[in-house]
């Protein structure tokens, strides 16, 4: 339905939309009144229906109906002039029916008659007929005297027989005469074309809305407009360009007056009083807002009248408006608004109209209140916006807005920022802060900005006013890290700082190796939680929780990712997951970021991380060489722990390239420095290749120490998976410290085991396709349970998935699924179980055969559960303690579920579950291990007992049942273990462990 008119005038009526609800009821009203009167007034408000009324009316008249729209009506000066386009138009509609009429008003518009000579001659002419005249948009002729005089002399002289119907969205124009006789003239208003609850009902349910009839006729008066369009917006799919139009027509019905209010304070979100009016600028608000209030408009009242509120489509059409004022008003009005905010302590709304208005000077007093808020709440693109349109900053700089830029500055990790202030303010400034009760954090943070651009003295020169507490504690520890000072953090001191400052000590912890310090900590704050994320995710991966790790890094939104996040873990992590080409693009896309930092440091890391990846994945050494030189050459020795992370990696460059001797000083250098600073997160790394070195160079005591020195801090620290990685480069050396050991249960051994055994780590992404393969075989795809008609396509699948990236030559396929068939039967059975097979797929994953091959695209979307035991395995290999006891206990629960493809058997699927069950079965002697070390003795014996029940031979389960029964004290339980392990061990016809009967012996004392 439209407000505005349906068709043009011409032969014949103009048609209805579609969709227009009928109304019998208002139909019946205008016949009687057109029965009764010579001429009906239809006189209502835009959107009221009062044109479709009319002309569902005419439409069921028996009397023939001539319709003129006077849409495009002006004023041209001349009174006879702007009576004839009218005259032309009554002339044509009346054609049809009178042509001698239409004849006689065309030749008297010909010699000049005047308008109301006009309006008479065709009231007489039309004299012995039935036809209804409607002429509508009645309203555009009030600048038209010539237009009035004939529409006056036509209602007032119109005989008995034919009927004139005007319709206006507004009052007629003054200067219409006839329009007085009431035996004549019949009206019809607003009132008389307001919806019914009937009618509303009817058309909420053409229109597929479910709003309450009752209701919308109650807020509305039931103005048509108003039910059906949705003023409200919640109709997604309503049209913006029909709500748009109809909204201009509503408005240009208005005064001035009432259109300037309205459009002006549509800036308030909610409401509008004749008090917030007036402190806008506006001159006698409540007069307008009581003229309002009788207008149909899409606007809700209270129930006194005194305050208003723009339904949401048609305020959005009103702040469009505002951009038509001149640029003047604009910007006072939205002053005016901003004091308004301000005055109900809506400061932050307040920055944002000020700046708008371009007046900054009152912006920074507003912002320096709101910005402690907006940064509480990390809404770091508002701060930036803020402060970025308010520099230059005055001098001197107010407390407020120092403490909102260095916040923002790490906490965009664009120390510039803090630089910046600090150059343009001067050491006074910085000086102050000190004796002000909360400068504390701001001195912090400026000594953090100071420290990345490598403006180390005068960092320390910060530092050297500020008292002492926790924020001067942190800020000592960070400059530790470039001049080497010893300036440990207090094991609580994350449960005591909030803010930015619990973000740093979490970068410091890290980059000090207290992994643990991180995990262990009490509940984050939202800026540990947003801006410690980073060194969170890093440390996860640290300690070999990878699958954690790429957990996390995924939860950062996409939009608001810090730097470190994206230049140094994206990579490292990348690289972790055995995925080479995104961990090197990752590297180059962060230094875009880093560009944008003016950090020294974080270029320094990335070069260096460089020389890492360098060796580390493609056993590059000129690559590294020059990563390392131009580190070199941009400062890394300016701060001692990127020197020693330069060394460590120069030392490793020289190992690879058999330059042993040369190797040693940096290498030695890296751990003493490590060593000194109590940075433990690389030392464990560094000290396996300074055992390498000096193994190599005939320093065998000395190999030993650096290697048990490396165990100990990766065992006390956390970072197991960083010395593992080392250990990957030069395996030799814990095999040589496993071999001097004289048990075959030592750490060393476990180190050896996980570095035979442990496989690639591979991240996934959300499995669409599960297959669970542990116990009865189902496949799940997305979320649903699917049968593929042949059972030999679960078998595919499984075999697939088994392979590396999901893929697998069709001959390597007949042999495992199809063994002693012909070539030609087996290629048809593959070929139905794979057609089969991808009936089931969900879309967006396929089995593409490419050449002689077959592949799942894409393989990260597919999951098996036998897939994520042998992850989580691999995981675990590279965890230590509590992290391991959890991996591992993952896994093995996930096998619980039976053995893996239950009661099927084929020789793939023997070999297949043979593999997983050896995995499983040392997976529960690694976890019973881990549990007796953490003193879990109840687990300990459980898994022995599991182990033992399965395979009695295994001695390293007989040993470990034999320690926890020693943990309870129950001698009985322990000399009927080692019985039974006699036993064992006689009906293989060996003798027993001569270390078996020692540690017997032990635990008996």
């Amino acid at each position: 339905m439209r407000s505005s008119d349906p068709g043009e005038a011409g032969e014949g009526l103009p048609g209805l939309p579609s969709h227009v609800v009928p109304r019998p009821r208002l139909v019946r009203r205008i016949h009687q009144l057109l029965d009764r009167h010579a001429v009906l007034v239809i006189a209502a408000s835009a959107g009221s229906g009062k044109t479709i009324a009319a002309l569902q009316a005419a439409q069921a008249l028996s009397s023939p109906v001539a319709w003129v729209s006077l849409v495009g009506m002006s004023d041209t000066g001349d009174s006879g002039a702007d009576a004839e386009m009218p005259a032309r138009l009554l002339a044509a509609a009346v054609a049809p029916h009178a042509p001698d009429v239409a004849v006689a008003l065309t030749d008297a518009l010909g010699r000049g008659f005047p308008p109301s000579g006009v309006g008479a001659l065709l009231s007489r002419m039309l004299a012995g007929t039935d036809l209804v005249v409607v002429i509508d948009r009645v309203e555009t002729t009030g600048a038209s005297a010539g237009a009035k005089k004939l529409l006056g002399a036509l209602a007032g002289n119109l005989p008995a027989g034919p009927r004139l119907v005007l319709i206006s969205r507004t009052d007629l124009p003054q200067g219409i005469g006839g329009l007085g006789d009431v035996h004549r003239v019949a009206f019809l208003e607003d009132e008389d074309l307001a919806f019914d609850v009937a009618e509303a009902t009817e058309a909420l349910r053409r229109m597929d809305r479910d709003d309450d009839p009752c209701r919308l006729v109650e807020a509305t008066g039931g103005w048509v407009t108003g039910v059906v369009y949705d003023w409200g917006g919640s109709d997604a799919s309503a049209s913006a360009v029909q709500h748009e139009r109809l909204a201009a027509e509503l408005l240009a019905e208005l005064t001035p007056d009432e259109a300037s209010l309205l459009v002006r304070t549509s800036l308030l979100e909610d409401g509008v009083t004749p008090e917030q009016a007036n402190a806008l600028g506006l001159a006698s608000p409540d007069r307008t807002m009581a003229s309002l209030r009788g207008r149909r408009l899409p606007l809700a009242w209270s129930p006194d009248g005194r305050r208003m509120v723009a339904l949401p489509r048609f305020r959005q059409y009103l702040r469009r408006e505002i951009g038509r004022l001149d640029a003047n008003t604009v910007a006072e009005l939205r002053r005016a608004y901003a004091r308004l905010l301000q005055s109900r302590g809506r400061h932050e709304e307040a920055v944002a109209e000020l700046l708008m208005s371009g007046d900054t000077h009152t912006a920074r007093h507003a912002a320096e209140r709101a910005l402690p808020t907006v940064l509480d709440r990390l809404d770091l693109a508002t701060a930036e916006s803020w402060i970025d349109r308010m520099r230059p900053a005055p001098r001197p700089l107010a407390p407020g807005l120092a403490a909102a830029g260095l916040r923002l500055a790490f906490g965009l990790e664009q120390c510039w920022r803090g630089v910046q202030l600090a150059d343009h303010h001067g050491r006074s400034w910085w000086a102050g802060l000190a004796e002000q009760d909360d400068g504390a954090e701001e001195l912090a943070l400026l000594v953090w900005c100071l420290w990345h651009v490598g403006r180390i003295d005068e960092a320390h020169d910060v530092l050297g006013v500020m008292s002492p507490g926790d924020a001067r504690d942190i800020a000592a520890a960070l400059l530790a890290l470039a001049d080497n000072s010893v300036a440990p953090l207090a094991p609580d001191i994350l449960d005591r700082v909030a803010g930015p400052l619990e973000a740093m000590v979490v970068r410091i912890a890290y980059m000090a190796g207290q992994l643990r310090h991180i995990q262990d900590a009490g509940s984050p704050g939202a800026w540990r939680t947003v801006a410690g994320a980073p060194w969170t995710v890093a440390a996860l991966r640290a300690e070999g929780r990878i699958s954690q790790a790429e957990e996390a890094y995924a939860s950062v939104d996409d939009g608001s990712r810090p730097v470190w996040l994206e230049a140094i873990d994206a990579a490292e992590l990348m690289a972790d997951l055995g995925r080479r080409d995104e961990a090197w693009a990752a590297l180059l896309t962060g230094r875009e970021r880093i560009a944008a930092t003016g950090s020294r440091v974080y270029e320094i890391l990335s070069l260096l991380l460089e020389a890492k990846l360098a060796l580390r994945l493609d056993h590059d050494l000129p690559r590294a060489a020059r990563a390392l030189a131009e580190a070199e050459r941009r400062g890394c020795a300016r701060y001692a722990f990127t020197k020693e992370l330069a060394n460590m990696w120069r030392g490793l460059t020289l190992l690879m390239a058999d330059r042993d001797e040369e190797a040693v000083a940096p290498l030695t250098a890296a751990v003493a420095g490590m060593r000194s600073g109590g940075r433990h997160l690389e030392l464990p790394a560094a000290c396996a290749y300074l055992s390498e070195a000096l193994w190599r160079t005939g320093d065998e005591e000395g190999a030993d120490t650096a290697a048990d020195l490396a165990l100990d801090v990766a065992t006390a620290q956390g970072p197991r998976h960083l010395l593992l990685q080392a250990l990957d480069d030069v395996p030799s050396v814990a095999v040589r410290r496993a071999d001097a050991e004289p048990t075959h249960s030592s750490r060393w051994h476990e180190v050896v085991s996980a570095l035979s055994t442990a496989r690639p780590v591979a991240g996934y992404a959300e499995p669409r396709l599960v297959l669970e393969d542990f116990g009865p075989v189902r496949l799940v795809a997305d979320g649903r349970e699917v049968h593929p008609r042949l059972a030999k396509s679960l078998e595919l699948l499984a075999y697939l998935m088994s392979r590396h990236a999901g893929s697998a030559r069709r001959q390597d396929l007949l042999q495992a699924l199809f063994p002693g068939r012909g070539d030609a039967t087996g290629r048809s059975y593959l070929r139905q179980a794979v057609y089969r097979l991808r009936e089931v797929l969900p879309d967006g994953i396929s089995l593409v055969q490419d050449g002689d091959a077959y592949r799942l695209n894409p393989p990260s979307a597919v999951v098996s559960a036998s897939g994520t035991v042998q992850r989580l395995l691999s995981e675990a290999a590279r965890q230590d303690g509590e992290h391991r006891w959890d991996t591992l206990r993952r896994a093995l629960d996930i096998a619980e579920h039976g053995s893996y493809f239950d009661s099927v058997s084929t020789y793939w699927l023997d070999t297949r579950r043979a593999e997983l069950d050896t995995a499983l079965m040392q997976a529960r002697v690694d976890a019973a291990t881990v549990a007796l070390r953490l003193g879990r003795v109840r687990e300990t014996r459980r898994l022995a007992r599991v182990v033992l029940d399965s395979d009695p031979y295994r001695e390293q389960a007989w040993r470990l049942a034999l320690c926890a029964a020693e943990a309870v004290g129950s001698d009985d339980e322990l000399l009927d273990l080692y019985r039974g392990y006699l036993r064992a061990m006689n009906e293989l016809g060996v003798p027993p462990s001569a270390d078996l009967r020692r540690l017997v012996d032990r635990l008996r004392r």
